[in-house]
């Protein structure tokens, strides 16, 4: 099923963003969090092994190709390959790059469209089919996504624990809210609030934090991404050079 786009999990134009955003912006900072607001956004895949393969992420943001870096999914462990994998798909200019681990097919993804806009929302499979018919629109198909993130908000509600264990198989053996990478540690997300798609990390704070930050400042969708070593982030004023072949390219809105 195509997904429904709404104010709560599509951008809207940065020139429709009204000045109350930036309130709230200043407010989730203060709590602890950095927050990029997104103008254009772009799928990176570092793996020497991809076709068409980015630079390093750490090469693009020291050449200021982007107003911000981060990394996307949380990776895997596998003997002998460097980058390790990502949990969840890639896909970039229409071609799917990997479907990721497998256990990725209802987890938080994060898709751009022909027109530029951001989606961020809940995958239905992981092939390049699924992927294609469940974020593209009518005349507006799908380009590029990354997935394998743990969706905490889902159209303005908290997702629930059980949901991250039996459904997304959050954590090696799907503990949810309690797996290992949901603890106290450093975090890379993304999220929409009220059109405005933004990206961000934050350092210290667990699943539950950000699930209960976020949404009590009304975000309608929020996906937490890498995790620990696997983060990287770079917006010419903070850096973190964990290691990770996949992330985004921000371009800030303002």
């Amino acid at each position: 099923m195509t997904i429904s786009l709404n104010s709560r999990n599509r951008m809207r134009p940065p020139a429709q963003i009204g000045v109350r955003l930036m309130s709230d912006l200043s407010a989730l900072e203060g709590l602890g969090y950095t927050l990029v607001p997104i103008e254009t956004l772009k799928i990176l895949n570092c793996d020497p092994r991809a076709p068409y393969p980015d630079p390093p992420l750490r090469f693009l943001a020291d050449q200021g190709a982007y107003d911000a870096v981060l990394s996307g999914s949380d990776t895997q462990l596998v003997f002998g390959v460097y980058p390790r994998p990502p949990h969840g798909p890639v896909l970039r200019n229409g071609s799917l790059d990997t479907e990721g681990n497998g256990r990725s097919h209802f987890r938080g993804t994060v898709a751009v469209l022909q027109d530029h806009s951001v989606v961020m929302g809940r995958a239905d499979g992981a092939s390049h089919r699924d992927l294609k018919k469940h974020f593209g629109q009518p005349g507006n198909p799908l380009t590029d996504a990354l997935g394998g993130g743990a969706l905490l908000i889902e159209n303005g509600a908290k997702v629930r624990h059980l949901d991250l264990m039996q459904v997304q198989l959050i954590g090696t053996r799907a503990e949810g809210m309690d797996a290992r990478c949901m603890r106290h540690d450093v975090h890379v997300l993304m999220g929409i609030q009220k059109g405005q798609a933004y990206a961000g990390w934050c350092v210290g704070k667990n699943a539950y934090d950000i699930q209960n930050d976020f949404h009590a400042f009304e975000f309608g969708t929020v996906i937490k991404f890498a995790y620990g070593s696997a983060v990287f982030f770079d917006d010419c004023m903070d850096r973190m050079n964990g290691m990770n072949g996949t992330g985004f390219g921000i371009h800030r809105a303002y």
